[in-house]
């Protein structure tokens, strides 16, 4: 993550509407709106506009303005951070902007001025905005444009809705011959009844413009000539020029051909002259226009453009003969160079220098490119081109390009040959412009490997959320909105069809689930992609930058784009109108990992008081600017919603640990994947990160990702740089977080390029602000509170550039986070009332009664868990690298937890009683408490918090000097002492003590800690994972699984403590044992007799280990049915796998009496296996 000085938002929006021809207000602003420190400040100014805002001009002013001195550190800070000359009075930027139809006049600048040489401020002022209508003329013409309305520029039928059609495709633009043998391949009889469809390849307006909405609407039919009896269309490939003097083609970054269709009909083709036929494409833009271009290497993993295969190394030259066609006059000879270091390359035409080119590398460029432009009076000039490295290289060629004076010559129509279209299939019938209107559309690749699963989510969706779900794939969207040419305008025009047909807003699509992996290099030309099949991904919308880790970009939010005007500004002007989210899956079985985590995330099959819980993380170092972020992060949560258990981790505030190998944090490792082990409805990390790890410190890598294995999934939100470049061909954290299939992530939201950390902020702090609200009572999506934020970061100019495109959503848009609702209220506190004057006061040694009510009209019957938490408390960082920061971090936290346990909700009404430790914090502060309950249908979680109680005093303690009783094994309750056990064991300690067990924390050494070996750095503490037992406070159960030990014999100790500080310790001897077969004590079924599905349950002793399951079904006669094999690790003696009675040739298991057989191994080991009889019945 990098960090950036801009500028701060002063930001308005009101909800008026400019009705009359001037509207006015006055603004008043203070210094801290105004003064500069690490960022200059901006004002900015919303005002929706209605009715036909067209036809109005609006002209911004600021009027009455006062002015206030800027103070001698503010001037300092403005000189530091800028070196430009201020104005006398601000200079004001509007603009309007779309928002889901609803147009808004957006006005911003920066209230800094230097009057008579004085910096200073704007104090106050009126903004002053005027309206008048346009000229009549240009009113009338913007009517015959719009003549119809936006539903009317579509088709509502495509032509390949009827017929036989076979595609064609041709590698550049020209005439190109129908020949006998083409239509005779194609399937055709008669070459005059054959007629062409489509506009070829040339890369389609990425803004929104009603002219080309309309002539690009689904397939036209282009026009034919008959010469000498042959056949002639003209065709137009990937390559287009926006007009004769362009001195840069615009190539289509999405494929190397121009696509069209051929159909037959009972009708002839209706061939034109060759007059007629000619002046259809000739003279165009192209025809001005010469080029070379090799493209297959890209200097970055990012962007669209790429770069000759050849590199050409210092001191040598590469020659380029040029081609003199017959034309009259001069041009301009255009040459494009690229090179990853900074270099100096000579041009030649012949023996004759005709210029230099100097590439630089600025900051993160990993190459750049540099052009030049040479005039030349006539073709005699041209010789060979020589493209010499005198320093740096290696260089490689962008392109040469010819841009004529004159057009060439027009193509002779009687010639002896013209090239023939290759030849590429038949398409199936298809109309998607009859489709229904959606909320939600999930586009798959052309393969079709990912339709199933895809199909499975679309029929989740319609029924558990009601959502209209069309399901498309990604061929079809070529075929009848971009000529067959893939291009991803199509997956656009295809929303944008849709939401101009839309009869409301509630009738626009909402949802766009890109349903596929994607690569930058969207034509897999370069080494890294050559192996992939295009029909097996998506396409990607790429930034025209290919070089900066900064400022090149991956935006799937593109294709939410959709209002008219928009796609060419995405940094300032666009805004979304669709929530957007891609699943990075290329096979069936990363589908299935992601939809199966999709369904049982919503329908909440692990609900539980994890779903309570954020964990904020900030890194150290950049003056704490990321622990600053991250507690700013948190401070706003536990402020606007109180209920949820807040955590924070701070690096600086743990001990960094040295080597020879680097920095280190392990407590704060092992706090982060505790955490994540017990699953957190949201992980948000501020700092530095990359694609393999998070922190310079690498406090989390790639491979923990990979292995988590927790059931309990977050949504993982990450402010740091490179954590999912999915467009990449490398693995990144993003991604093996949601591939997981053990654990890991249900969602990411995040980054794929370096970022700055001043942006990021603003980021984080809004999609946390959507993402965690609500709308009309149901919590927002994650695709909805991902779009909200980059709508903020325009309208309220908090982001202006491209950083906020480098943000992400990989997972489910329309998936929601299942959110308690604020419905708890806690009543008393030993029997005092906790809204009274006089508060409660909890006292260490003595036992705590909590009531309270959920407030619902209907009954209320479920398990509510409860945290309780010791006062407030300052913590002071360490400062572990005094060169990062100059001062220590502080913040606020509720460092000591008091007692966490569940207990019954009977009728609405709960209560909890509990021992409060001697080792709490005496201040008389107030304590917290936090309760979350979930219905026994698992249909309402409610939560709440109450902090009008204090912690502190001491209560007559008992005289009670023993210590807890310990019940310790490994994997399995049978263990003996001194038994073998494999090299990742899993440590259980089930405790019991009259008085209370002491987890706080809050004292050294009274911990529950377990020592492997007498080792210190095997010294594990286990608070945070201890369980009180159901409604008790006076035994529980905590939990740990070792870390890989080697073979051979071992020691563990392990300590508690109850509330008065008595300790006991006891011990383990155990010997791991390489390779040791796991033990299998049963397997079974959950139903037996199976109708139509079942799950395979099987009790083991790996709890926390690597398993490789396989499970076999046979048939009395010995027939193996169905075989199925997977890994996994589970959190407890109980391993599960659900069925659905199909046998491996995908028939239904028909009624009878079968075997299963169950085999497990771990870690290399020899399997073990049991079989049991299953019976199906009806299973049809």
């Amino acid at each position: 993550m990098k960090l950036s000085f801009r500028y701060i938002i002063i930001g308005l929006v009101l909800s008026l509407s400019l009705h009359l021809h001037a509207t006015q207000r006055f603004f008043n602003l203070t210094y801290e709106q105004v003064r500069i420190d690490s960022v200059l400040p901006r004002f900015t100014y919303r005002l929706p506009l209605q009715g036909d805002y067209r036809d109005s001009v609006y002209r911004v002013s600021i009027v009455y303005p006062e002015f206030a001195a800027m103070p001698q550190r503010d001037i300092l800070r403005y000189q530091q951070l800028s070196q430009s000359t201020l104005p006398a009075m601000p200079v004001i930027q509007q603009t309007i902007v779309m928002n889901r139809r609803h147009p808004e006049l957006l006005v911003t600048f920066f209230p800094l001025v230097n009057r008579n040489g004085k910096y200073q401020f704007l104090a106050s002022f009126m903004l002053k905005i005027e309206a008048s209508a346009v000229a009549k003329a240009k009113m009338f013409q913007r009517q015959m444009v719009t003549r119809s309305g936006p539903a009317e520029r579509y088709t509502r039928q495509s032509v390949l809705a009827n017929g036989r059609w076979v595609k064609i495709r041709v590698p550049s633009s020209g005439v190109y011959e129908l020949s006998e043998s083409l239509i005779r391949k194609a399937g055709f009889t008669d070459i005059n009844k054959v007629h062409v469809y489509g506009y070829g390849g040339n890369l389609q307006n990425e803004k929104l413009v009603e002219t080309d909405l309309i002539q690009g609407d689904d397939l036209h039919e282009s026009p034919q000539t008959i010469v000498n009896g042959k056949h002639l269309f003209y065709a137009r490939g990937p390559v287009s020029w926006t007009d004769k003097a362009a001195l840069r083609r615009t190539r289509n970054p999405y494929s190397d051909y121009g696509y069209y269709f051929l159909t037959q009909t009972e009708a002839t083709s209706s061939p034109v002259d060759t007059t007629n036929f000619l002046q259809t494409f000739y003279p165009s833009p192209d025809d001005y226009h010469s080029l070379y271009e090799r493209d297959g290497f890209a200097w970055f993993q990012g962007g669209r453009n790429l770069f000759d295969s050849e590199a050409i190394m210092v001191g040598k030259t590469k020659a380029l003969k040029l081609i003199k066609p017959q034309v009259s006059g001069g041009g301009k000879l255009c040459v494009g160079v690229s090179a990853g270091s900074n270099s100096e390359v000579e041009l030649y035409i012949g023996s004759r220098l005709l210029g230099q080119l100097t590439i630089r590398l600025g900051d993160y460029d990993k190459g750049n490119s540099r052009r030049g432009a040479y005039p030349f009076a006539s073709v005699d000039e041209l010789d060979t081109l020589k493209i010499k490295v005198v320093s740096g290289g290696p260089v490689r060629l962008d392109d040469v390009s010819i841009t004529w004076d004159n057009a060439l010559p027009a193509p002779w129509l009687a010639a002896n040959k013209f090239a023939i279209p290759e030849l590429v299939g038949v398409v199936r019938n298809q109309n998607r412009h009859a489709d229904d209107q959606a909320d939600m559309v999930i586009i798959v690749p052309s393969s079709g490997k990912l339709t199933a699963e895809a199909m499975r989510l679309k029929e989740f969706h319609e029924k558990n959320d009601g959502l209209r779900v069309n399901l498309v794939p990604a061929n079809e969207l070529y075929n009848e909105f971009s000529s067959g040419t893939p291009d991803v305008n199509a997956y656009r025009r295809y929303l944008k069809m849709l939401y101009d047909r839309a009869s409301s807003s509630n009738d626009m699509p909402r949802y766009l689930l890109l349903f596929g992996d994607g690569v930058w290099d969207n034509r897999l030309l370069t080494d890294a992609t050559k192996g992939l099949n295009p029909d097996d991904y998506l396409l990607c919308y790429e930034s025209e930058n290919s070089f900066n880790e900064v400022e090149c970009y991956t935006d799937d939010n593109f294709f939410g784009l959709l209002d008219d005007g928009e796609g060419a500004d995405l940094l300032t002007h666009d805004l979304p109108d669709i929530a957007v989210g891609r699943f990075p899956v290329s096979t069936a079985e990363e589908a299935k990992v992601m939809v199966d985590k999709t369904i049982n995330y919503a329908v909440n099959t692990n609900a539980g008081a994890w779903q309570n819980t954020l964990m904020f993380m900030g890194d150290d170092g950049n003056d704490n600017v990321y622990m600053v972020d991250a507690n700013d992060a948190a401070e706003q949560i536990a402020s606007q919603l109180p209920g949820y258990v807040v955590k924070k981790v701070m690096w600086d505030a743990y001990k960094r640990e040295t080597s020879a190998t680097g920095n280190t944090y392990p407590d704060v490792r092992k706090a982060i994947i505790r955490q994540q082990n017990q699953g957190a409805l949201v992980m948000d990390y501020i700092g530095h990160g990359s694609e393999i790890q998070i922190s310079h410190e690498g406090v989390l890598k790639l491979k923990d990702f990979a292995s988590f294995t927790n059931r309990n999934l977050p949504l993982w939100i990450t402010a740091s740089c490179d954590i999912m470049p999915f467009d990449g061909t490398a693995t990144t954290i993003g991604e093996t977080a949601l591939l997981n299939p053990h654990g890991g992530a249900v969602a990411c939201f995040g980054t794929t390029r370096t970022v700055y950390t001043y942006y990021n902020k603003p980021m984080n702090m809004a999609y946390l602000k959507y993402v965690m609200g609500t709308t009309n009572g149901r919590a927002n999506t994650l695709g909805e509170a991902s779009r909200l934020a980059q709508v903020e970061m325009i309208t309220t100019g908090q982001d202006l550039t491209s950083n906020k495109l480098q943000y992400a959503l990989l997972g489910d848009p329309a998936l929601r986070l299942n959110q308690p609702k604020p419905m708890v209220t806690v009543d008393s506190i030993n029997g005092m009332a906790v809204n009274g004057a006089q508060l409660p006061v909890i006292k260490a040694g003595e036992i705590v009664r909590v009531v309270g009510h959920v407030n619902v009209e209907t009954p209320y019957n479920g398990i509510a868990t409860m945290t309780v938490r010791d006062s407030r408390e300052q913590i002071t960082c360490r400062r572990n690298d005094p060169q990062e920061a100059e001062t220590a971090f502080q913040y606020y936290d509720h460092p000591s937890t008091i007692y966490v346990g569940s207990d019954s909700v009977k009728a609405g009404k709960f209560s909890f009683s509990f021992a409060v430790p001697r080792d709490i914090n005496y201040t008389q502060g107030n304590g917290l408490i936090n309760i979350y309950a979930i219905n026994d249908s698992r249909s309402l979680a409610v939560n709440g918090s109450c902090d009008r109680f204090l912690v502190g005093g001491t209560s007559s303690l008992a005289s009670d000097s023993i210590g807890p009783s310990v019940f310790c094994y490994l994997n399995s309750p049978s263990f003996e002492n001194g038994g073998s056990v494999n090299s990742t064991p899993y440590f259980v300690a089930q405790l019991r003590d009259k008085d209370g067990i002491n987890v706080s924390g809050s004292s050294i050494g009274h911990n529950l800690e377990l020592i492997i070996d007498d080792d210190m750095n095997k010294t594990y503490v286990l608070n945070d994972n201890f369980q009180y037992d159901f409604g008790s406070y006076t035994s529980g159960t905590t939990y740990y699984n070792i870390p890989e030990l080697a073979p051979g014999k071992h020691r563990l100790q392990f300590k508690a403590w109850d509330v008065l500080n008595n300790s006991s310790t006891t011990w383990l001897d155990f010997e791991v044992v390489k390779n040791l077969t796991p033990t299998l004590f049963s397997v079974a079924v959950t139903k037996n007799p199976a109708q139509t599905d079942t799950q395979f349950i099987i009790n083991h002793d790996r709890v926390g280990s690597q398993m490789d399951v396989e499970i076999e079904v046979f048939d009395t006669a010995g027939r193996l049915l169905w075989r199925h094999k997977e890994q996994g690790v589970s959190m407890s003696n109980a391993y599960t796998v659900d069925w659905n009675l199909c046998t491996d040739g995908g028939g239904r298991l028909q009624t009878g009496v079968y075997l299963y057989r169950v085999k497990v191994s771990s870690d290399g080991s020899k399997q073990a296996s049991k079989a049991q009889k299953l019976v199906v019945v009806s299973n049809n």
